[in-house]
């Protein structure tokens, strides 16, 4: 069989896998669950009340879809969203090829600082059960984005991190 000389396989070595499974989603659960009886006791309010102010947890899914998607614009990078939008903590967002480390430091980064500081500029246009939640869930749901940047801080540089379904992968070329 004849080969092709500028044909190039990459081989990668798997140096750590990230993966926000069950008893992380049941530990965002518990939190958010804690965090409406905590507003219950500062604002006085039955929780029974307050379980209509988790409405505002999807706007938080969409706004790391969405910033994740801005950065990508701006930084003219190919984005890829994956049918597991609704179960990834993720939220579907990605590259479908790896990126360095620098690459996704920054992107999750932008994501994470993004939507907190859009859930504090929204707070003082909502009502004060609204906007504890809001903010109280932007940092919830941002766990699993958090943990797995500071894991990538273990990692060395020419590292890469490939997005998979509901983890990231941190992967060593031998190339």
């Amino acid at each position: 069989m004849k080969e092709s000389a500028n044909q190039t396989i990459y081989s990668y070595k798997l140096l750590h896998r990230f993966r926000w499974g069950l008893v992380g989603y049941l530990f965002q659960l518990l939190l958010i669950g804690l965090l409406l009886i905590a507003i219950s006791i500062a604002l006085y309010t039955p929780v029974i009340r307050l379980v209509v102010t988790l409405a505002v947890l999807p706007l938080i899914a969409i706004s790391h879809l969405m910033l994740f998607r801005l950065y990508t614009t701006v930084r003219k990078l190919t984005p890829q969203t994956t049918a597991d939008m609704l179960v990834s903590p993720w939220w579907g967002s990605g590259y479908r090829f790896p990126v360095s480390l620098s690459v996704y430091r920054k992107g999750e980064s932008v994501v994470l600082a993004g939507s907190l500081l859009l859930a504090a500029a929204v707070f003082v246009w909502i009502p004060l059960e609204y906007g504890l939640t809001l903010i109280g869930g932007t940092i919830i749901l941002a766990f699993p984005r958090l943990v797995a940047l500071l894991a990538s801080f273990r990692q060395s540089d020419p590292c890469k991190v490939k997005y998979e379904n509901r983890g990231i992968a941190f992967l060593l070329t031998n190339v």
